[in-house]
């Protein structure tokens, strides 16, 4: 049988209804305001203005019944105070605040630990539904964090963004020199799939094929600060050999230049003082445990996005389909600089600019 239409069952107050309407700021006033109005024209039943104004039937019968016996002040006059300002459902403000910075602190991995932690520190129980709204009202997100190690000094990352100029000119190098200041890196790919995040439809989980081979390679590219210019070599293994192998063909790719290498303390890099170290290569090295200052961390993280769910039979097809990310940084130096994108590093450099020709 279907529901037959809800009538107000009064005239007189249908004839005020549109123009309280109007002047009712958006809110719950409006949308009981709303309902009434629907149910005055008898053209809707409950589940109809129910579902229109987004509410329970219950709620609506309640509403009807007031409009009806006590008018359209009534409607508008709600029986007990909502939460005060700044709570969540009568929690107090010190509590969210609370909430926030944990929060911040990236101290939940979901928000049944959220939950857990209401109950057991401040005694308040609520769904997993709420806490979860809690969360994204504090604009909560969930992403996947960037591994930091536990020996990382976060006070020594901080003093190298301000002491780049000093290193640089540590370095010694002859005032007028050419000087060409890169970030430089290396990173091992292989053909055992690496699996990521994929689009896909809601409601479903992707499959994807995964191949589990143990043949890789390493490639190994630098960044120049300042002209934006990339330079890449695969190679097949990290070793001082190797590195001094790479070092002297970004060398040679501007001879007249001298080369300052911006790059972690692998032990398996060329040093500043080393007698391997390429006549016109200088090093300066970053923190301990900072790949996070290095750029070519970022860049390596996008071919992983544009080779990952894949499979590639051979380390050359890996190199052909890594060939494409390449292509944009070797040849377009915009992208580069967007990827670069370090003020403080920048700053560093200009502040050396009186003894150094170029950088």
């Amino acid at each position: 049988m279907a529901t037959r239409t809800v009538k107000l069952g009064s005239h007189e107050v249908a004839a005020e209804i549109d123009e309280r309407y109007a002047g009712e700021p958006d809110g719950w006033g409006k949308r009981r305001l709303l309902a009434v109005k629907l149910a005055a024209k008898g053209d809707y039943n409950a589940e109809e203005i129910a579902e229109l104004c987004g509410v329970a039937r219950s709620h609506l019968f309640v509403w009807l019944k007031r409009a009806r016996e006590k008018g359209l002040n009534a409607l508008l006059k709600r029986d007990k105070p909502g939460p005060k300002e700044g709570t969540r459902h009568g929690v107090n403000p010190e509590v969210m605040g609370a909430l926030a910075e944990r929060l911040a602190a990236h101290q939940f991995a979901s928000a049944e630990q959220a939950r857990r932690w209401l109950k057991k520190e401040h005694g308040i129980e609520r769904p997993y539904g709420t806490v979860w709204s809690w969360l994204k009202k504090l604009k909560g997100v969930l992403r996947v964090p960037r591994p930091s190690h536990s020996r990382k000094n976060p006070d020594a990352a901080e003093a190298f963004k301000s002491g780049v100029a000093e290193k640089l000119e540590a370095l010694r190098i002859k005032a007028g020199s050419r000087v060409r200041v890169w970030f430089m890196d290396e990173a091992r790919f292989g053909l055992h799939t690496e699996l990521r995040r994929v689009w896909t439809l809601r409601g479903s989980r992707p499959v994807v094929a995964r191949q589990i081979k143990y043949r890789w390679e390493y490639l190994y590219g630098a960044l120049a600060a300042v002209s934006g210019e990339a330079h890449f070599a695969h190679l097949p293994g990290v070793s001082l050999e190797w590195d001094e192998s790479y070092l002297r063909n970004l060398a040679s790719s501007d001879p007249e230049a001298i080369h300052v290498l911006v790059r972690d303390q692998a032990g398996f890099h060329l040093r500043e003082g080393d007698p391997r170290l390429p006549e016109r290569v200088r090093v300066i090295d970053l923190p301990p445990y900072s790949p996070e200052l290095n750029p070519c961390e970022q860049l390596w993280d996008i071919l992983k996005d544009d080779t990952c769910n894949q499979i590639h039979e051979t380390v050359g097809a890996l190199r052909e389909s890594m060939s494409a990310t390449l292509r944009r940084y070797w040849e377009d130096s915009t992208s580069v600089l967007r990827l670069i994108g370090r003020d403080w590093f920048l700053v560093q450099l200009n502040a050396t600019r009186k003894t150094l020709a170029s950088v």
